[in-house]
């Protein structure tokens, strides 16, 4: 039997947009997880088996899994009512939204947009570049989005692959997925140009950023590239109730990379905010 079922939900457009839910009797509160671009919801699977007394939610964001692929001009606010839709097709109200990377772009955006639908965000290296004044990192972005492209309408799909996980996984990367990963990879990098096109038009400006009142728990991972520090910590340098954790051990997607440090620190993060449901044990 599935850990997870996969339901539908009705975006603004009309898309049908696909998620998937885990909502064991009595679970709660609910948790919205948005992953990052290219791995899928599979960024969140050590989190739903692993702490089963929450109701999870986990949107399958445009150009993933079964969901439609992005819009022609995609951004990541339109992202973020996408989210609030799968939000309304469960009933849920308000809920603790989680991120990472592109998610956690799109996590932050919908507390910004919807804030009384937000109980609390944890982004984990949310990306966004307008937080930086040095401009290399926007420029490596685009350039990686250019080669993207080239490589993909030439049909060579895994050198496009290679831009972005021969930096994370190092260049045997190939032998460090298997098969099920690798298809999922395969079709999750055709909607990768688009996305880096929405997160560098993402600007929501610094008097937005520090009106925000929900909490935040902010982090990184001790092993991660120094671009994606950098804006954490621009972030949490504009929102000053934020906590802000370093999680060891990790790179840029710490629920995958230690779960275990990560599954503790969003624990206790919930229980600080008394989040926490009263069955709940370490993770």
């Amino acid at each position: 039997m599935p850990v997870t079922e996969l339901r539908r939900a009705p975006a603004p457009d009309g898309e049908l947009l696909a998620y998937e839910v885990r909502h064991e009797p009595g679970a709660w509160p609910p948790l919205l997880a948005l992953h990052g671009v290219l791995v899928g919801s599979s960024n969140w699977i050590h989190q739903m088996l692993r702490l089963p007394q929450f109701w999870w939610i986990v949107p399958h964001i445009r150009g993933h899994g079964e969901s439609p692929p992005p819009q022609p001009r995609q951004t990541i606010e339109e992202a973020a009512l996408d989210a609030l839709a799968v939000l309304d097709a469960e009933g849920v109200e308000r809920a603790v939204v989680l991120g990472n990377s592109l998610g956690a772009t799109i996590a932050f955006a919908l507390a910004l947009l919807r804030p009384e639908r937000v109980d609390a965000l944890v982004l984990v290296e949310p990306s966004i570049p307008a937080l930086l004044s040095d401009d290399a990192g926007r420029a490596r972005l685009e350039q990686e989005a250019r080669q993207a492209r080239a490589l993909l309408a030439a049909d060579r799909i895994d050198e496009a692959l290679a831009i972005f996980l021969e930096p994370r996984l190092g260049p045997d990367w190939q032998h460090k997925a298997g098969s099920r990963r690798m298809a999922e990879w395969r079709r999750n990098i055709f909607s990768v140009p688009q996305w880096i096109d929405a997160v560098l038009a993402f600007d929501p400006g610094p008097g937005v950023i520090a009106a925000l009142d929900r909490p935040m728990l902010l982090v990184y991972g001790a092993h991660t590239q120094p671009f994606y520090r950098a804006m954490t910590l621009a972030l949490a340098d504009l929102c000053p109730h934020a906590e802000l954790v370093e999680v060891p051990n990790a790179g840029h997607g710490s629920p995958a990379d230690n779960p275990e440090g990560f599954n503790a620190v969003l624990l206790a993060f919930l229980e600080r905010l008394r989040l926490l449901p009263a069955s709940s044990s370490s993770a």
